[in-house]
């Protein structure tokens, strides 16, 4: 089978072989960049083994043909529209299409324009494509979390205790991008006080709270991809109930990474940290996943949650992420991102886990 050469393109058209598809196309940005090399976000990947057709519109051909080796781009004022031409006077039987990452609207209007073609819906199939990370793949993640840390450390030691939560992320982001960050994974998490309790909480115009735990939850994108971190600090020494569930969140943290390890379902190593959690007494305080596939998205395949039967293959990057939630009073989370080995897996994220005091001395 001809794929010039591209080991990317050679796994998408032996997937094409198993599920039965004569041609696919692909909409998702990270899809298309994984395949391809195109960074522009906007057009329409044909892949019609043996050539891959990229089609975007004036805004994008020139990144297009200098960025995509080996694959055909044409410019089109309606991408899909094009594409759809391509494929009804070629004979094709059966068309693949990532329904997942397309609108209602977006789908009938793809369907309308495929006229009597028939319709495979490969939800988010392809996504699959991208859990194993190769080596280049895993050096821009490490790059994207030396800048973060860098940025971390910076901002730490600029912080003092009347400064706000916006404050703090707004400081981060400014020196991360000096750091040669592209842009923020994530708007970054600041929650102190009770509102660390809030595992999504955003980083609000108030002064940082002085008592109980500050989430400081962060990540930053380097040439495509994605790093993820959190850390919890106190801005004094914590009292004794947030001690003690600091050492049981990260108690579940080193659990879970010491159970990775090649062919256990994802759902054992979320078992690992929930369980001991459980056992502690605050499991209806551990309110999501243990954690989440990183790479071209912030959140990817593998889910590190309950239900997630998908096997662990040496190159598959995630987070581990437990926490324990008291509404009203404060949360803890410890996050760290992995790489599966051949053996178990590595530690990928930087910042130290030891409860970690930042205005001891102010």
């Amino acid at each position: 089978m001809e794929t010039g050469g591209n080991p990317r393109i050679a796994r998408l058209e032996a997937f094409m072989e198993r599920i039965g598809v004569d041609a696919l196309l692909v909409a998702h940005s990270p899809n298309m960049r994984y395949f391809t090399g195109f960074t522009g976000g906007e057009g329409i990947l044909l892949v019609l083994p043996p050539e891959q057709i990229l089609f975007v519109d004036a805004r994008y051909t020139l990144r297009a043909r200098a960025e995509c080796s080996g694959v055909t781009v044409r410019e089109a004022v309606r991408p899909v529209e094009a594409a759809a031409e391509v494929l009804k006077g070629k004979g094709i039987l059966r068309v693949g299409l990532e329904t997942a990452h397309l609108t209602v609207d977006r789908f009938r209007q793809v369907r309308r324009l495929l006229g009597n073609l028939r319709v495979k819906s490969l939800k988010d199939r392809l996504d699959t494509l991208r859990m194993v990370k190769d080596a280049g793949e895993i050096d821009k993640i490490q790059r994207a979390i030396d800048i973060h840390t860098g940025a971390l450390y910076e901002t730490l030691a600029w912080l003092t205790p009347d400064m706000t939560e916006r404050d703090w992320a707004v400081e981060f982001e400014y020196r991360a991008r000096r750091h040669g960050a592209a842009a923020l994974a994530f708007e970054t998490i600041v929650a102190s006080g009770p509102r660390s309790a809030i595992p999504h909480a955003t980083a609000d115009p108030v002064v940082l709270a002085d008592d109980g735990p500050i989430v400081f939850d962060h990540g930053v994108v380097y040439e495509g991809y994605c790093s993820d971190e959190t850390a919890t600090f106190f801005p004094r020494p914590p009292s004794g109930e947030f001690r003690e569930i600091y050492r049981i969140v990260q108690e579940a943290h080193d659990r879970a990474i010491a159970a990775v390890r090649p062919g256990l379902p994802a759902a054992a190593i979320d078992a690992a940290a929930r369980d001991f959690i459980r056992e502690a007494g605050y499991g209806e305080a551990f309110t999501h996943g243990t954690g989440h596939g990183v790479g071209l998205e912030i959140h990817e395949r593998p889910t590190i949650g309950p239900r997630d039967t998908t096997r662990l293959e040496p190159g598959m990057v995630f987070t581990v992420e437990p926490g324990i939630y008291l509404n009203g009073r404060g949360g803890v989370r410890i996050e760290d991102m992995v790489c599966v080995t051949d053996e178990g897996c590595r530690v990928l994220t930087k910042c130290p886990k030891s409860l970690t005091v930042i205005f001891e001395n102010s």
